[in-house]
């Protein structure tokens, strides 16, 4: 299912055969207007702003629902935490250590990436992860 030209919440989640709640209405609308990672904290925050009776449970159960459909892409480039976005193709990430935030970085796949072979084993997914200092925090040096 390819959610490029649906903007409907709810075409989308019907296109990837997820039964529509309010909750997951909510937690799919915070990501995909979101203009950047959130975390399961800052994902539930949010949500307690609108439906202030949903469980931090609902929202993982959210989540991870999503995951398993790959409407999200779960992210561990923190060990303390990790990070959802709506992006799904192969792409990498920058953590940086001052200001804690995480960026979509565009790295060129190498041979083994873009044949999704690497010494014969096949690959189904890859996360680069990228830390130091973003240009913004490097910026107010």
């Amino acid at each position: 299912m390819s959610k490029k030209n649906i903007t409907d919440p709810h075409e989308i989640l019907r296109g990837y055969n997820i039964k529509i709640t309010p909750q997951r209405l909510l937690v799919y609308s915070i990501l995909v207007n979101s203009n950047h990672h959130l975390s399961v904290d800052e994902v539930y925050a949010k949500v307690l702003e609108t439906l202030p009776s949903v469980s931090r449970a609902t929202v993982y159960a959210t989540l991870e629902c999503f995951r398993k459909h790959n409407l999200v892409k779960s992210l561990r480039i923190d060990p303390e935490r990790s990070y959802f976005e709506t992006r799904t193709d192969w792409h990498h990430h920058f953590l940086c250590r001052k200001c804690g935030k995480v960026f979509d970085v565009e790295v060129k796949p190498c041979i083994p990436m873009k044949k999704c072979m690497v010494e014969e084993h096949l690959i189904e997914d890859f996360q680069g992860y990228f830390y130091g200092i973003c240009k913004k925090c490097l910026d107010k040096k």
